[in-house]
């Protein structure tokens, strides 16, 4: 597949983790002005005033409201129906069927959509459903999209679709250098990312919760998967939902895509994807045999919802879109904090980046001496994809434990292979990147933040509060089950401080790790105080 969709291939670090890391601050404004001189000639076209638009009161009778309504049964009572999605397949399923039975909407917010095998299956199910004339709007974050301008415009072409990129760089060249310097040069304003992830149809349904869109993060990457958590989400909860992206598409920092298409109307650019797409998805078939490419019979997957759903009430909480502005995007850590510095018994949280900050060292001893059990699943140099962050994180590891919190970190080689692979892939490794808090057996948090310095302070964040015993035991059921020595390590202090790491019978006092390469980097970048940054 051509470098022009979704994503070039980038590091496997993250960007945003490797410019802070590597450059450390390097002076290069005078290169960079040189650079963009250069680079002229791909800028980013001035645009037009964009349109407001917001998402539709859903009309009664489509399939996804007559679904919900004959589930919930007694929509006027407020509440709306949960359903977990642990699995990496069923996450993608869900997805495709929101899009394949979509009648009205399609609203659609990611940090990544990524030019792989996943993203494009989705993407040609959303096309497909704007040609039945569903209206689809995609917000995108900008970092990722380095030469996919085609696609943009290629998108934009459709009468029934409309792109934007948040916070969008002004190079658009495939030069990931030109990139990093652009970003130095204006890092007060780039550096600030939309991290939101959700899907919306109809106004009725929602996917609420950590995942991108990418191979790793629906079990089709033989090199690492991980296992994460999303919330399929219907009722009145959906509607709140939709307010926080039209919030995010009518913000300034929403650049309308149909600005970049008069560089490529003349050669079709939506007929070129949809060749390249249908090219992509042939070519993989026996790769996506478990999700079939024709539309499906959804009733198998809508009757397991009935049979488990989940009800209760829920807040969808947010950080505004200030970039720029002096007023961090906190307010989303603001609202989880108020609710989790009053649980009475029990806080279970997995995150895939933890650095705590000051606030945690201030909250935690106090709940622990109230008698609050703290449990933190968290990635081990194993399994996290990013070192970086890793090399942050080590440096707290046995202050918090000091506190009484017990920590474990995922295992590489967890044994849970149904719920990371889809079959027929069978991945070398596996990592965590499920982010959420279950508060007393009540209260379920799920959505897009981790627990680190950039997610807290620096980008926008978005989720779910969920008030619904049944599925906040059923989601801690799940985190009892990643904790398990099969799956997780508990790391420990012996009587002479060290630091030790315990599954089942076996114990190691050296951190596992998959490759010298993976503790060269947590070593290296552990030199430097990025913690802020990360």
């Amino acid at each position: 597949m051509p470098k022009t969709k979704w994503c070039a291939a980038l590091s496997p670090l993250p960007l945003r983790r490797l410019l802070l890391g590597a450059i450390l601050k390097v002076q290069v404004l005078s290169v960079l002005v040189m650079a963009l001189m250069f680079s002229a000639c791909a800028t980013l076209p001035e645009a037009e005033l964009k349109r407001l638009t917001y998402a539709r009161e859903p009309q009664a009778d489509n399939k996804l409201a007559v679904v919900a309504q004959n589930i919930l049964a007694d929509p006027e009572s407020g509440h709306s129906g949960f359903f977990k999605l642990f699995r990496n397949d069923d996450a993608m399923r869900w997805r495709l069927l929101l899009a394949d039975m979509a009648e009205e909407t399609l609203d659609i917010q990611y940090f990544i959509w990524k030019d792989d095998v996943s993203g494009d299956l989705l993407l040609d199910r959303v096309i497909k459903a704007a040609d039945r004339g569903v209206r689809v709007r995609i917000l995108v974050d900008d970092i990722y999209v380095i030469g996919a301008d085609r696609t943009v415009a290629a998108l934009s072409q459709h009468p029934h679709i409309e792109i934007r990129l948040f916070n969008p760089k002004t190079g658009r060249g495939t030069s990931t250098f030109l990139f990093v310097l652009e970003y130095l040069g204006k890092i007060e304003t780039l550096n600030h990312r939309m991290h939101n992830k959700l899907m919306v149809a109809d106004n009725r349904f929602a996917i609420v919760g950590g995942r991108n869109i990418g191979n790793e993060y629906f079990g089709l990457n033989p090199k690492q998967n991980f296992t994460d958590f999303d919330v399929l989400a219907f009722g009145p909860v959906a509607s709140k939902v939709s307010a926080s992206f039209d919030l995010y598409w009518n913000n300034q920092w929403a650049y309308p895509g149909e600005a970049l298409l008069p560089k490529y109307e003349n050669r079709d650019p939506l007929h070129r994807l949809r060749k390249e797409l249908q090219k992509v998805l042939d070519k993989n078939e026996k790769l996506l045999v478990e999700f079939r490419q024709q539309k499906e019979d959804w009733n198998r997957l809508l009757k397991t919802l009935e049979q488990n759903v989940k009800k209760g009430t829920a807040k969808v909480i947010y950080d505004e879109p200030l970039i720029g502005e002096v007023i961090p995007p906190v307010q989303l850590v603001e609202t989880l904090g108020e609710l989790t510095v009053n649980a009475q018994d029990e806080l279970l949280i997995s995150t895939p980046y933890f650095i705590p900050h000051e606030d945690f060292y201030e909250a935690v001893p106090n709940l622990i001496s109230n008698g609050v059990r703290i449990i933190i699943l968290t990635n081990s140099l194993g399994s996290t994809n990013h070192p970086i962050v890793h090399s942050g994180y080590k440096k707290h590891r046995k202050n918090v434990i000091e506190m009484g919190v017990e920590l474990f970190e995922m295992r590489h080689d967890a044994s849970d292979r149904g719920k990371f692979d889809t079959p027929p892939v069978q991945s070398k490794a596996f990592g965590l990147h499920a982010k959420y808090i279950v508060i007393d057996r009540r209260f379920t948090f799920v959505g897009s933040l981790n627990l680190d310095p950039r997610s807290i302070y620096i980008n926008t964040e978005m989720g779910l509060i969920i008030d619904g015993a049944r599925l906040a035991k059923a989601v801690a059921q799940e985190f009892e089950e990643e904790l398990k020595p099969e799956n997780s390590w508990r790391v420990l202090i012996d009587d002479n401080g060290r630091l030790y790491w315990k599954s089942g019978d076996t114990i190691i006092y050296r951190e596992p790790a998959r490759s010298f390469w993976h503790r060269f980097q947590a070593w290296f970048f552990g030199l430097f105080d990025l913690d802020d940054q990360l």
